[in-house]
């Protein structure tokens, strides 16, 4: 019995001579795979929360905006305490210090390896302006989340880009200031200009997504940080 092809591509055996009924191919079913629907699911989740906040998102909007249905939501996600936390785990697998240094070398100066973190933070907010935006959501008053997002998200990376200014300032590169308050200045210029977009375009008649005013905020930056570049 020769096999034959049927209009989608799929290969089907002639039903027998005898039979009264012609037995018919089914449909291909439809391939689903699990990291893309779970991307799709995260990155409505992230625009859902730095947008509205944890309270104010919906998983069903979030189902909806991801094209999945809310079952599906959470067979990936059992609850949105769950789907909140995997965001800002991915984020912070985004932004850690490692990431950020992935192009110095241990030979380079703390000065040097210090402006690479700040262009890695520059292009990374870039990336995902939504990152500040869910954070000073959720950073301007104590709770629950807050505490786990520093513990879990912030505090490796917030203590190593202060012993890299430090290191940094030591080098005589720096301005003597706290370490602290540079750090959280230096956050500041790299997001803000990605977290108010709509306003910064306004105002300035400049897209802060373009390389040219991507590049011009890190170049402010160095200005701002260091006495002299490295």
């Amino acid at each position: 019995m020769s096999e034959k092809t049927n209009r989608d591509g799929l290969k089907t055996v002639p039903s027998s001579p005898n039979s009264s009924t012609a037995s018919k191919a089914k449909p291909a079913r439809r391939t689903r795979r699990p990291e893309e629907v779970r991307g799709r699911i995260m990155a409505a989740a992230l625009h859902a929360f730095a947008t509205a906040g944890f309270d104010g998102a919906s998983t069903r909007a979030i189902a909806s905006d991801a094209q999945v249905s809310i079952s599906l939501l959470v067979y990936h996600f059992k609850t949105k305490e769950d789907l909140w936390r995997a965001v800002l785990e991915n984020i912070a697998s985004m932004a850690t210090m490692k990431q950020l240094l992935a192009n110095a070398t241990s030979e380079m100066s703390a000065a040097k390896r210090l402006m690479i973190a700040i262009r890695g933070l520059v292009e990374l907010f870039a990336e995902v302006p939504e990152l500040h935006r869910l954070m000073t959501l959720e950073a301007h008053q104590p709770s629950e989340r807050l505490t786990w997002i520093i513990e879990n998200v912030n505090r490796k990376p917030f203590d190593a880009m202060c012993a890299l200014i430090t290191e940094a300032q030591a080098e005589g590169a720096v301005h003597k200031l706290s370490p602290e308050r540079l750090r959280f200045a230096i956050v500041s210029m790299a997001a803000v200009p990605f977290s108010v977009s709509a306003e910064y375009q306004f105002l300035t008649k400049r897209n802060p997504f373009s390389k040219i005013e991507i590049e011009a905020t890190i170049d402010m930056i160095y200005k701002m940080i260091f006495i002299q570049e490295p």
